[in-house]
């Protein structure tokens, strides 16, 4: 009895194991899925994976030297190499007259760093079939049933090619009380270029797509994001509103405007988000680690441990720049800025100061956050990158 009582438990744990397992190959969120997403790139020594000290000491010394010349009040650097971190570290303030430090876990404002959440989403619902790229907007978005904005496809709101201009056009959208009103006084504004002509980067055309997965999904998109991305992702330190209670609350960085030559704090994180509602053309919260695991999934064409969220080959899609896009080495893809040149190399930037660079090719993910909005020094440190990578 005692032999078939043993061999009845032994066959309960392996029955249990094969559970869990199976759950997590179908995207469920057991143990796998926590052990994966708790720590995804380790910290090494950077000569374990090829990487010269000297650039890492290079490129912090840069930013020493902007804080000692104030042209930033705080930073943060990660650099991760074959999924390993080789540096990462927290310069400055995220609070200058608290004497609060920059730390390497603090939340930064994302801006339009959101604008590829908002992508991934509108791609998730096209292989779903609930959607199609050449799908006219005003099939899903009544406010653009109009002469102005009928033939406005999806994909010229993806690619920055349906005619409206930045920023801010029509209106700012902290002056609306919902995306939703936004998205009608776009469509009723109409856009200033016609659709498919030219490449305009604009925010009215992301916070359009944002309000159309919420029409498909039945969800508002913030809720479609954190569910679908950030849950499954793992990221516990990125949301897309910043609500009175959140315990994450005194991690965000404050943020910081230069007028006259000297930095001034135009965002308190004590205060309510800027917009009171999820605009999709910027909003989300995040951190470095954090948005390198979605930086990860897009490397991986669309896949994360056991989970897929897009195929190859709509990620690859994603990744080509448009006919249409910027000139020279720069252009655009799928809510993704794409460098034009081997080897594929793609990311995004954000207004209050925030860089993440990707090269699959490398297995390198580059991410330089600052909270101090119009400094010069995210353009310097994208040229540096060039500079030291793209070789």
């Amino acid at each position: 009895m005692k032999q078939a009582k043993k061999v009845n438990i032994l066959g309960a744990l392996i029955l249990i194991l094969i559970t869990v397992l199976a759950g997590n190959l179908c995207g469920g969120s057991g143990l796998l899925d926590k052990q994966e997403t708790d720590n995804p790139f380790p910290l090494a020594e950077p000569e374990s994976v090829g990487f010269e000290p000297k650039t890492l000491k290079f490129l912090s010394g840069r930013i020493e030297h902007w804080l000692e010349k104030e042209e930033i009040v705080g930073a943060v650097l990660m650099i991760i190499k074959a999924r390993i971190t080789v540096f990462h570290e927290a310069f400055g303030w995220r609070d200058k007259e608290r004497k609060l430090p920059m730390q390497k876990d603090t939340i930064c404002r994302m801006r339009s760093m959101t604008k590829p959440y908002v992508g991934t989403s509108i791609l998730m619902l096209y292989e779903q079939k609930k959607l199609s790229l050449s799908d006219n907007v005003a099939d899903y978005v009544t406010y653009f049933d109009n002469d102005k904005c009928r033939d406005i496809t999806i994909e010229h709101l993806l690619t920055h090619t349906g005619g409206f201009r930045q920023p801010g056009y029509p209106g700012m959208a902290a002056n609306y009380a919902s995306l939703e009103a936004l998205v009608k006084t776009i469509g009723a504004a109409g856009p200033t270029y016609k659709p498919g002509e030219r490449y305009f980067y604009s925010d009215a055309g992301s916070s359009t797509l944002a309000y159309i997965v919420t029409v498909r999904t039945g969800m508002p998109v913030e809720d479609y994001i954190q569910k679908y991305i950030l849950d499954k992702l793992g990221m516990r330190d990125t949301f897309c509103n910043l609500t009175e209670d959140d315990p994450r609350r005194p991690r965000v960085s404050c943020t910081y405007v230069d007028v006259r030559g000297k930095w001034r704090k135009y965002w308190d994180n004590s205060s309510p988000q800027a917009v009171p509602y999820f605009r999709g053309s910027g909003g989300i919260y995040s951190t470095t680690a954090d948005y390198a695991r979605f930086m990860a999934m897009w490397m991986d064409e669309g896949e994360a441990g056991f989970h897929r969220f897009l195929q190859p080959e709509t990620t690859k899609l994603a990744l080509t720049s448009s006919p249409l896009s910027d000139g020279g080495d720069n252009g655009y893809g799928y809510q993704w800025q794409v460098h034009k040149k081997t080897p594929l190399t793609f990311g995004h930037g954000g207004s209050d100061g925030t860089l993440a660079i990707a090269i699959p090719e490398d297995d390198l993910i580059f991410l330089y956050f600052t909270q101090s909005r119009g400094n010069r020094t995210i353009n310097m440190m994208h040229t540096l990158f060039t500079l030291t990578f793209l070789k």
